[in-house]
């Protein structure tokens, strides 16, 4: 079961979450913040303190937060839109709780704010993932 995330780590993820309301309301901002998960993902692929579970996670999120945007998904919640937004501007902020240039711990807080969104919003994800089997498998 997914620990709760720390007052400290609520703190700064409520201040991505302000910032992320903004960001879903502007489709641009919302391809930028893709653009730099990418490349975080991209960066980290050689770095075994990421899980591979977690880059896993990450993809699919992006991946459902992409056909959202480009319309081809309808089925987001939109409160689900802006907490998702929020934990990928946590991953990508290098400066947050832990900052991520502390080896291992930089990235222990990302995982357990990323975690607890993917518990919070299971359904929503299964449902994407349903969606996404039914219409790009082969």
């Amino acid at each position: 079961m997914a620990k709760e995330p720390s007052a400290r780590e609520k703190k700064y993820f409520n201040r991505f979450k302000k910032r992320a309301v903004d960001i879903v309301n502007d489709s641009e901002s919302l391809k930028s913040l893709l653009i730099k998960l990418k490349d975080k993902l991209d960066a980290s692929e050689g770095d075994d303190s990421l899980r591979h579970k977690l880059v896993e996670y990450l993809k699919l999120v992006s991946r459902m937060v992409s056909n959202t945007v480009n319309g081809s998904y309808k089925d987001m919640p939109w409160q689900t839109l802006v907490m998702i937004v929020a934990g990928l501007l946590y991953f990508i902020a290098p400066l947050d709780a832990l900052p991520d240039f502390i080896p291992v711990a930089g990235y222990l807080d990302d995982a357990t704010i990323l975690v607890w969104l993917g518990k919070c919003f299971r359904e929503d994800l299964e449902n994407y993932k349903t969606w996404e089997q039914a219409n790009f498998s082969e």
